[in-house]
């Protein structure tokens, strides 16, 4: 008989910005690599890249979170880069049940030939994974070597010069912030058209059953979002549909993650409702569409102001 262990439950990444409740366990998960390293409990701090392996039938992308992650968090995202891995403490006797320390991930070797290369001792682990963050969304790298991460895993070249390394430290540093932070960035001040006595202070006002983009498939106007029979967001920048992770954009994303599905073998209703009951934000839902909305155009325009790599 499989004991339930209260350890076990954990909030992860399934989607690009959907959470969803997972029940951790090696015994019940199909695979679960080497996450127990990687976030050995609930309460465990990391960062991970996740991004695209070889053979992806998608755009090459990389998208950082703090929490387990699906496998498929995209369709073609299946490498996980964490900054940090926890090890059992080697100070305590082996009698004593082992307490986890925090370790870094970065290579010493990698750290220590880009601080040669670029004379620079004051590289930190932090910078280098960051700059692998800046880099991976380059256009200019995805372009130059999209044959070999087609192949194989991504390797990371050195930028030309101290100064553009730093520069891609730093974009790396904005645009992680910004994902794995993306539910209390500022929204973006969209349009909301509210139907002839929509009353916001209603149990169902910001309820979500299919949401969808203004028009029909093949002519669809996706500066408008169709929340539900008594919302509308709209002037969405163009913009933001740039932002563009494997097969679809952020906000395509949250369109088809958000909405209530029945599973027809089992049964089982999936309502993003009740996320957003759960954690007492009725508004959630809404108010990430206008959040990711930012999300989208600060990185593009971040990617935009990224040095070229001298590649």
């Amino acid at each position: 008989m499989y004991e339930v262990d209260e350890g076990g439950f954990r909030v992860s990444a399934y989607r690009p910005f959907f959470k969803q409740r997972l029940y951790f366990s090696r015994e019940l998960n199909n695979s679960i690599r080497d996450f127990p390293q990687i976030y050995p409990s609930a309460d465990a701090e990391n960062l991970g890249i996740s991004f695209s392996g070889p053979g992806f039938n998608s755009l090459f992308h990389a998208l950082m979170t703090d929490c387990v992650s699906e496998y498929g968090l995209t369709p073609s995202a299946s490498v996980y880069i964490p900054r940090w891995r926890y090890r059992p403490s080697p100070t305590l006797r082996r009698s004593v049940r082992p307490r986890l320390e925090r370790v870094s991930n970065i290579n010493p070797q990698a750290l220590a030939e880009f601080r040669a290369h670029y004379g620079d001792r004051r590289i930190s682990d932090d910078d280098l994974f960051h700059y692998v963050y800046g880099v991976l969304h380059s256009p200019q790298y995805r372009e130059a070597f999209a044959n070999d991460l087609a192949k194989s895993q991504a390797r990371i070249p050195m930028a030309a010069s101290r100064a553009e390394f730093r520069a891609f430290a730093q974009a790396g540093r904005e645009m992680a912030d910004l994902h794995v932070n993306y539910e209390s960035v500022k929204p973006h001040p969209l349009e909301e058209i509210h139907a002839p006595g929509w009353n916001p202070r209603a149990r169902d006002a910001y309820r979500v059953q299919k949401m969808k983009y203004r028009g029909k498939r093949g002519d669809q106007d996706k500066t408008v979002i169709e929340y539900n029979g008594r919302l509308t967001l709209a002037s969405i920048p163009p913009q933001a549909h740039e932002y563009v992770l494997g097969t679809r954009s952020a906000l395509d994303w949250l369109i088809e993650r958000y909405q209530v599905r029945t599973h027809k073998a089992s049964g089982i209703v999936n309502d993003p409702n009740d996320w957003a009951a759960e954690i007492g934000d009725p508004r959630y839902i809404f108010d990430l569409i206008k959040r990711v909305t930012t999300v989208s155009v600060r990185t593009v325009d971040i990617v935009a102001g990224l040095p070229e790599l001298g590649v």
